[in-house]
């Protein structure tokens, strides 16, 4: 009989956890803390999330999808394996979740700004007791990254990041923000969702340091507002409509529990002040710790991320404004996209003899190498880039057609790609390639990003910024040759680019430490200027314009 609440069994840890009809493996899984790879944003496409299902269960389940019948092949599925984004709970089940589908700490480490290299200063009087705790969090779209940092020392300890859970309802925050206007049940998922994240990421640090999670007294939280919203169980609906106001700006404080998270129940969350609707505490606490502010006139801070934020320093202000570059800079919405983890290609060269790829891969492990798996951000900058000096990617992003290369081939569609790694060479035994989806996913990108910083330039009468300070999801990593070549920025001099890392959680990571950030970042939310791209009259144009690469 189905009663619309069901127990999944999961043997290999000998736990039992409930779970909804209807709703996926994965779905109950995060709610009940435990978190497998998604890649590719539980969307079927990387096959990451595997679980067994045993004896009887598979007679409970529906039979695999086409996206599950390509990931697993007929031999696995007949082993019982299945994907854990795909299968739907209709029944009581048993099954097994192997060691490989597992997410771990060792995960894309979202580099603290190189601007900061010690965070002490100014400290609250609490934070003078030694082995007091205190978490920063930056709350990104698709990355989720915690920074467990010693109060009394001023240390950052451990850090780790995860995949935005949240991916399950959409890649960028209009997606959720429309899920939750259909159904009014889904703040409450989407806000356990993070919470879960950010649970599992602080057990995470707290086990690899050893550290008690009850000195944890205190956590800082940025990101867009969309994300802050949904953290701290606020409707974000009214920013998905004009005039896009959100239903706060200003900073929100509440006690761990009364959103969930159980590290330690009493500890305080504070989020720092949002700007607008689509200008959050990310920018404004990366603005800070890149000291943009008392930066000179012409220096442009960019956080790259699914929605890209940028704050100028002109003669008389700060000048802001949000453009929605999507997740592919991030590696998702790419097929063979993921996360900076071991086995990731993060850079791309072409071989001018052969004409095949060769390809840096993470591995984070010495003793333990990993076959490339898939290709994250930097490495998503770096094969378009390389495929565009190659000549086997045009100038308006379309595969040369009379290109000879034996690497590139058709998919099923009859659609163009490029192969990256064969497959004999990858994890799954398939080959990564890169398609001419992908490259439309690096122009839209592209496209959206010149057009927020040319846009910003025109309204303050400046050709191009002097300097240009790159943050964000992959700031740490990126290529910024790569970047000049598919005209991400404008032609600034390689040399006034400068990389400064994930400097929103570096400001998050400064909030914990200094008791008069909050009153600072107030200030500048109230002194930036805003320009809202989706008004200006020559957004469309200038949109198209900019999205044909060099």
């Amino acid at each position: 009989m189905n009663t619309g609440r069901h127990t999944i069994y999961i043997k290999t840890e000998d736990r039992r956890i409930p779970a909804a009809t209807g709703q996926t493996l994965l779905e109950a899984f995060i709610e009940a803390g435990i978190f497998l790879r998604t890649d590719c944003g539980g969307k079927g496409l990387c096959g990451k999330c595997r679980v067994t299902i045993t004896g009887d269960s598979q007679n409970r389940v529906e039979k695999p999808d086409e996206s599950e019948k390509k990931c697993l092949g007929q031999t696995d599925l007949a082993t019982g394996y299945r994907l854990a984004c795909r299968v739907r709970v209709k029944a009581d089940l048993a099954m097994d979740i192997p060691d490989a589908s597992r997410l771990n700490a060792e995960v894309a480490q979202k580099g603290l700004s190189t601007l900061f290299a010690e965070p002490a200063g100014a400290r609250p009087a609490a934070a003078q007791q030694a082995d007091v705790y205190g978490l920063a969090v930056d709350l990104g779209t698709t990355t989720i990254a915690v920074y467990l940092c010693n109060l009394g020392t001023g240390a950052v300890v451990a850090s780790t990041s995860a995949k935005n859970p949240q991916a399950l309802y959409g890649d960028d925050v209009m997606s959720r923000i429309s899920a939750i206007q259909q159904d009014n049940e889904l703040l409450a998922r989407l806000q356990k969702m993070a919470v879960q994240a950010v649970q599992w990421a602080t057990s995470s640090v707290c086990r690899s340091t050893g550290i008690d999670p009850l000195r944890i007294t205190t956590m800082t939280v940025v990101g867009n507002t969309t994300m802050v919203h949904i953290f701290a169980g606020r409707d974000p609906s009214t920013i998905g409509v004009f005039p896009y106001q959100p239903a706060f700006v200003d900073e929100q404080a509440f006690e761990a529990a009364s959103i969930g998270l159980r590290f330690n129940p009493k500890a305080i969350i504070r989020t720092l002040p949002l700007i607008t609707g689509f200008i959050g505490a990310d920018i404004v606490a990366a603005a800070l710790a890149c000291e943009l502010p008392r930066a000179a006139a012409g220096t442009m801070l960019v956080d790259l991320g699914t929605n890209g934020e940028i704050i100028y320093r002109v003669a008389n202000g700060l000048v802001a404004t949000s453009c929605a570059t999507g997740p592919a800079l991030e590696g998702a919405a790419i097929r063979h996209g993921m996360q900076a983890v071991s086995g990731a290609i993060d850079a791309v060269t072409i071989d001018k003899t052969s004409g095949r790829a060769i390809c840096s891969l993470i591995q984070r492990q010495a003793g333990n190498p990993q076959k490339a798996a898939g290709i994250c951000g930097s490495g998503v900058i770096s094969a378009a880039a390389q495929l565009l000096r190659a000549g086997i990617i045009l100038k308006d992003g379309a595969f040369n057609a009379d290109t000879n290369s034996p690497y590139l081939q058709r998919d099923d569609n009859n659609s163009p790609e490029f192969i990256l790694v064969p497959g004999e060479q990858t994890q799954d035994g398939r080959p990564i390639t890169f398609t001419q989806k992908d490259v439309r996913a690096v122009q839209l990108a592209k496209g959206a990003l010149r057009t927020g910083i040319d846009l910003l330039c025109r309204e303050t009468g400046m050709k191009q910024p002097d300097k240009i300070l790159v943050a964000g999801a992959f700031g740490s990593f990126i290529n910024i040759a790569d970047a000049l070549t598919l005209g991400l920025f404008p032609p600034v001099d390689e040399n006034n680019i400068e990389v400064v890392g994930n400097a929103a959680g570096a400001g998050a990571t400064r909030a914990l430490f200094d008791e008069n950030f909050s009153k600072h970042a107030g200030e500048l939310t109230r002194q930036t200027r805003v320009v809202e791209l989706s008004d200006h009259p020559d957004f469309q144009d200038m949109f198209i314009e900019s999205l044909a690469f060099p």
